[in-house]
Order: structure tokens, then sequence, then C-alpha cells
């Protein structure tokens, strides 16, 4: 059961939210203000925080701010509420590591949806240091025994998969292991296995330090599973918080174009490149991950549904905001979102709702970097090109262009 800490100072909007996520099986703990909320988060870890913005004394921002800057406290995902439609608060939202924002009035399904989708995406982030259940339990409710593992805690979980730490009894290593329930359905299992199948057959392929290493995959009882490398380190998004030097926004831009080379040469499209999925290795490298929507270049086969614009609308190419089709280069256009919010601290394209700024992906200027970054300006003019033609013509031309920036 996913666990949720709501800061409001309102009792009875506190109530009623936390009605809501309790009525869908969420564990509720709630706090009438920043300063409770952070003894609570002391104590224990959550997975997710809906947080008001504007509370007596410590605000919501003050709020997330102290939590983002203590790793012992998670890294939970973070809803802000707010009542006030303000695009300056939600670029704020956006600046302290917020995964959405609600704007009040809200239906209780909005908020369901909302915090059930963002909870969903801790899934594939095998980095992250939180203990957020007791492991998997078969159709007969006893623990799942995944056959030469040893599973420790879990790290993640959504509607149908988790991510499991686990020890590798043969090698003694520490594995992430991610786990995908299999449907009742026989033809949505037939699904779920091919779609399953083609990630493992992807990941496989693919020996490089920037790249997540996967070591072996299998089916027990109802569910199926990959044990791939363990990464502690965190996500690029404690990076982007803490704030970085130019110099280390260089070298990950340059370690995920060199990811991206690796995998378009092996004719796969990423196509949800984004801060929580490039995880850190102890040694400070960056490691690209959770390839759950990435597609086999020319086969047609895409790992969600048809006809659905795939990835984060903030680091969406053009031609996926319009569902247009997609070649490598829409990956080059992502690593340029990422290069400019690595050095300015935010997305280039913020806007209230996702339609806003997938419009602004399509029409809007290429941002001006601020004066002490104008030298990557070049490179960055070229990864976010409105059209393909007009970006670097691979990830390995991109990755030398960004080496050669003087800094």
């Amino acid at each position: 059961m996913n666990s949720v800490l709501v800061v409001e100072d309102d009792e009875i909007v506190r109530e009623v939210i936390a009605r809501t996520l309790r009525a869908r099986q969420f564990e509720v703990t709630v706090a009438p203000s920043g300063e409770d909320a952070l003894a609570l988060i002391r104590s224990r870890v959550y997975d997710m925080i809906l947080t008001d913005v504007n509370m007596p004394g410590m605000d919501g921002f003050s709020f997330i701010r102290s939590v983002r800057m203590t790793p012992t406290l998670g890294q939970p995902e973070v809803i802000f509420i707010s009542s006030t439609d303000d695009r300056a608060l939600f670029k704020r939202a956006m600046n302290v590591g917020a995964c959405d924002f609600l704007i009040k009035p809200f239906t209780g399904a909005e908020l369901g949806e909302a915090v059930t989708s963002r909870l969903a995406d801790r899934v594939n982030r095998t980095g992250m240091h939180t203990a957020v259940g007791q492991g998997v339990k078969n159709a007969s409710g006893a623990a799942l025994v995944v056959p030469g593992y040893e599973t420790i805690r879990t790290l993640g979980e959504g509607a149908s998969s988790k991510v499991l730490l686990a020890k590798h009894l043969h090698s003694g290593e520490q594995h992430a292991l991610k786990l995908v329930r299999l449907p009742d359905q026989s033809g949505e299992q037939r699904e779920v296995i091919n779609r399953f199948l083609a990630e493992y057959s992807m990941l496989v392929r693919i020996a490089h330090p920037n790249v997540a290493h996967v070591f072996e995959h299998g089916l027990v009882e109802n569910y199926l599973y990959i044990g791939m490398e363990y990464l502690p380190g965190g996500d690029l998004r404690l990076d982007i918080e803490a704030g970085m030097a130019a110099q280390r926004a260089q070298k990950y831009a340059g370690q995920i174009a060199a990811a991206l080379s690796a995998i378009h040469g092996a004719d796969i499209i990423h196509r949800d490149l984004k801060p929580a999925n490039i995880l850190m290795r102890m040694t400070g490298e960056a490691v690209l991950a959770d390839f759950g929507i990435a597609k086999q270049i020319g086969s047609g086969l895409a790992l969600t549904q048809s006809n659905i614009a795939l990835g984060t609308p903030c680091y969406m190419s053009p031609e996926q905001a319009t569902a247009s089709p997609l070649d490598a280069r829409s990956d080059l256009y992502a690593l340029g979102v990422l290069l400019f919010e690595m050095l300015t601290g935010r997305p280039p394209y913020l806007a209230p709702t996702s339609v806003e700024i997938m419009a602004m992906h399509v029409n809007a200027a290429v941002p001006t970097l601020p004066e002490k970054f104008a030298v990557f300006q070049p490179v960055l003019r070229r990864l976010l090109a409105k059209e393909p033609g007009d970006r670097f013509t691979s990830a390995e031309a991109a990755r030398k262009a960004i080496a050669a920036v003087k800094v």
C-alpha cells in the first residue's frame, strides 16, 4: 500500500483529501502545517507528499525544499495544491521538484488520477532510497519468491508493477528486480509478455557504462521479472534541485548523449528522457534507465497504446507532442531540454497544463540561456530545433559538440 502525507492547514480540505485517498486504498497521514509535516517525515519515509502552497508559518515551498535538501528523508513524489491558478507558483513548484500541481477545487476523480499516475512513475526508478511496502504476494497471499534472489525490501510500486531490492544469492550483489503482474485474461497476458520481452531484449543487447545493466529475466508464478543493476545514488533531480555548475552539466549531458548513442546503435528510441530516468552511480556517473515506453526503430512496436503522445510533457519533442512519426532525433530534443534544465534549474517550457506545454514545444522560440551559460547556446539551439532535420545528425555528434564547449 502506497503511503501519502497530506499537508494542508484547512481542516475540512485536509480531511476530504484524506478520505478520498483512503477510499482508493492509500495509506494516508495528515499534517496541518509544514513544521508538523517535517516532524512526521523524520520518523518514516512517504511515497508521496500532497502539500498546500500557502500555509501559516512554513509554506509548502519551504517545506519541500527542506525535504529535498535532506537525503535521509527519501525522494517522495510531490504534488502541490493551490487555490490560485498562477504561472509563477507553477514554475516555483517545478523548480523544487514537484511532479504535479492541482488547482482547487478539484474532484475526487482528478485527485485520485493524479496520485495514482504519479506513483506509477516510481516503478521504473531503481535508484530510489525508499522502502514503500512489504514485498510481493502471490495469489494465495504468501510472499513471492524469485529463484536465486533474497528480497530485501520494496523500492517502488504501481498498479501492476513493483521494483524490489534483492540480494543475488550466487554473486552476493544487490540487484533491482522489476516485476510485472500478468493480467487474468489470456489475450492480455500475451500482450504484456510481448511488451516485457521486447523491453528485456532491447536492454540485454546493450553493454555501456552509461546504460543500466540488465542481468536476467524470467517468469515466477503470475509475475514476469527482470534482474537489473541497483543504482542507489538517486536520480538527476537531486543534482538539479541542489544547483549544478556548468562543468557538471556538461559532464552529465555528455554521458547521457553517449548512452543515447549506444541505444540508438541498437535501433532503440528511448522516448521518455527526463531527470527521473537518469540515475546515478556512486562513482558519479549518469546512467540511462527506464525503457518502459521505448520503441524499436522501424518495428512498429509501441510499448504503450497507439495514437497517444508518449512521454512526459516537459521533455517531449515537437513530433511527440503532435503524435508524429519518431526517430532517434526525438531523444536529442529531450537531451536539449535536460541540458537547459541542468544549467538553469528548470525546463525551458513551463505552463499550467500539459496541453499548453506541448504547444510551446511546437511553437515557442528556443529560450535564451543566462549570460553565464551563453557558450552552450549554439548546442542548445541545435538540440531544441523544432524540425528534426535541423538537429544534430546523431547522438555521437551531439556528444562531441557538448564536449567541445569551453567552460
